[in-house]
């Protein structure tokens, strides 16, 4: 079986690209100031500034490392609402209260190849906050998906692209507690975040990484072979998914499911054929445009 991988880490990006990109915070503060009387102070912690590394051949999904910032200010989101710099202090009571607040649960997500419909779950409350969240303040619209491994997953969220580390460092810095469940199994088309696999005891998932399973169909071998090799047990319910829909069953208990594909699996299996590089990064920008239906 493929050897696991760690979630993809953003190094430093030098210090040239480091003072772009105070350069860029200084002028948003300056703008932000001029609508508030009060001004908005900006986070200053500067660490998660992360660029691409390497690393092939994985069987498990990758994201970005997150360090913690102190929540300093609120910062305003498209100039209409206000939101706090999230950090390990204040992200789990507004990720609860934003659930409460925003009952919307389908969201769209387009590429070149066409439109995905998506369920998020009700029972993932923090994932499916923050996901609505990134998706109302703009965050994913633009991204790209930055890894795609054909017959596993597809993955982005967490790109290196200067504007959008900019939009993290306004977000903030946080992990999301595990909300595994048993139920929310990586069939074909569920919806995921990717973790750390270092000093991770307790799945913390990424803020801003997620994935699409593709995976494949199993036969019954092949799960017996799983189940020796990742030391773990596939009841029937999940084996008769496995052996008809397909997904990953080796990731389950190991990720947050927070929702699933309702319509658009081809435009998913095509996403999945894009053609890579030795590092599975799509060869042309594979952008993605999000927005809440309903």
């Amino acid at each position: 079986m493929i050897p696991p991988l760690h979630m993809r880490n953003w190094r430093c990006l030098g210090i040239i690209r480091f003072c772009s990109v105070i350069l860029s915070l200084l002028i948003l503060s300056c703008t932000s100031n001029s609508d508030n009387q009060e001004g908005e102070a900006q986070p200053d912690d500067q660490q998660n500034q992360k660029a691409k590394q390497v690393e092939q051949h994985s069987s498990e999904p990758q994201g970005a490392e997150q360090v913690d910032a102190d929540p300093v200010s609120d910062v305003p989101a498209n100039g209409r609402e206000q939101y706090p710099i999230l950090g390990s202090g204040n992200a789990v009571d507004f990720l609860r209260n934003y659930f409460e607040e925003h009952p919307e649960r389908i969201i769209s997500l387009s590429t070149r190849y066409g439109n995905l419909s998506i369920q998020l779950y009700e029972d993932t409350p923090l994932h499916t906050a923050n996901f609505l969240m990134m998706i109302k303040r703009g965050y994913f619209s633009g991204t790209e998906f930055t890894r795609v491994v054909e017959n596993f997953v597809v993955q982005g969220g967490n790109s290196e692209r200067e504007e959008d580390e900019i939009k993290r460092m306004l977000i903030g810095n946080y992990l999301i507690p595990s909300e595994i469940r048993d139920r929310h199994i990586h069939r074909k088309g569920a919806l995921a975040m990717a973790r750390s696999y270092t000093d991770n005891p307790k799945k913390l998932s990424s803020a801003y990484d997620f994935y699409f399973v593709v995976g494949q169909v199993f036969n019954e071998p092949q799960l017996l072979a799983l189940e020796r090799e990742h030391e773990m047990s596939i009841p029937t319910w999940k084996r008769e998914v496995y052996t008809s829909v397909g997904g990953a069953p080796h990731l389950d208990g190991q990720h947050t499911v927070f929702g699933q594909v309702i319509k658009g699996m081809d435009v998913l299996e095509k996403m999945s054929k894009t053609p890579v590089d030795e590092g599975n990064w799509p060869l042309e920008r594979l952008i993605m445009q999000l927005e809440v239906v309903e």
